[in-house]
């Protein structure tokens, strides 16, 4: 089989271990060090790190919704629309998103809106990135 016959593996898409932020460590290093980004759905935090790879963290406390069936789907679908954008977002960031209640009822369209127009926000950041960001950035 030639160069031209073989065929090509798809990009994987997955939201791996290495995609994640998983330790309290990391996520309160985010809290300290980051930036936040506003919408009326959620507040994102991001912090440059030294990875080559952008990673994700969600919180979504019982002040969203005393139902954990509620708390999940929130998660699951902002895990959703940062897995769909994952190739086109600036590299080398930490992320954490916290939920807000408004969440709970939007559509996925409006959450894939929101968070879309907050990673440009991102890349803006990025591109003039500083050494060591601090502050907030609002709307």
């Amino acid at each position: 089989m030639t160069d031209v016959e073989r065929p090509v593996a798809p990009v994987s898409c997955r939201f791996t271990k290495q995609a994640r932020l998983r330790t309290p460590r990391e996520f309160q290093r985010v809290y300290r060090q980051g930036r936040q980004l506003h919408s009326s759905l959620f507040t994102i935090f991001v912090a440059p790190n030294r990875l080559g790879r952008t990673r994700l963290g969600i919180t979504a406390s019982r002040k969203v919704s005393k139902s954990a069936v509620v708390r999940n789907r929130c998660r699951r679908r902002l895990r959703e629309v940062f897995r769909r954008q994952q190739a086109t977002l600036p590299v080398g960031w930490d992320i954490v998103v916290n939920v807000k209640f408004q969440l709970t009822t939007a559509s996925y369209a409006l959450i894939e809106q929101e968070f879309t127009r907050l990673m440009e926000k991102l890349s803006k950041l990025a591109a003039g990135s500083p050494a060591e960001p601090t502050g907030e950035v609002s709307d």
